[in-house]
Parts: structure tokens; sequence; C-alpha cells
């Protein structure tokens, strides 16, 4: 019974992981391809341009430049790269496995 409790609470570790991850994308639209938009949010909620210091600056591109990686790595290289349709790719071999993995799922 212990163990089935412990397996219940990593699960909701992993949703709440998640979650984290999607309400990101959602306050700020697409992160890996609209970078200016984050950087304006920054400046603003720190009182405008003329309230931040070099620091803040290179703070502000570091966080970023190291979210861009970070998103493009996980998205791109360990997710997408690895779905495949037995050694086939493209589209078609997406849907495939959508429809395989996720039954529930109202897709034309």
């Amino acid at each position: 019974m212990a163990s089935g409790l412990t397996a219940n609470k990593k699960l909701r570790h992993k949703i709440t992981a998640a979650a984290l991850l999607v309400t990101l994308g959602v306050v700020y639209g697409d992160i890996g391809t609209s970078p200016l938009y984050v950087m304006k949010s920054i400046v603003a909620g720190n009182g405008g341009m003329g309230h931040f210091d070099t620091d803040f600056l290179v703070g502000s591109v570091s966080l970023i430049f190291w979210t861009l990686l970070i998103i493009t790595t996980v998205k791109y290289v360990l997710i997408a790269l690895r779905a495949d349709n037995n050694g086939e790719g493209g589209i078609f071999a997406l849907y495939t496995l959508v429809r395989q993995r996720a039954r529930w799922l109202v897709l034309p």
C-alpha cells in the first residue's frame, strides 16, 4: 500500500512539472520563437527602460538564451527525433503514433 502512495505522489509531481511547462508556454506564447516578447515582459516588470543596469540586462539575455537552448534540446532532440513509426518519419508517422497511443483523442 505504501509503494502505491509513493508512486501516486511521484505521478503528481510529474503532472505538476508538465503543467508548469505548459503554463509557461501559454503565458509567453511559443517561447522558442518569440524571445522579444519575453524581454519586453522582463523589462516592463522591472520598472521600464530607465530602471535596469548591466547585470540585469546580461541576466535577462542569459535567461532567454538558456531557455531557448534547453527547450529546443528537449523538444526536438529528446522528443521529436525519438518519435518514429518503425523507422518511418513525417507527419503521417506522427499521426499514426498519436492514434495508437492516445485513442481517447478525437481526430479525423
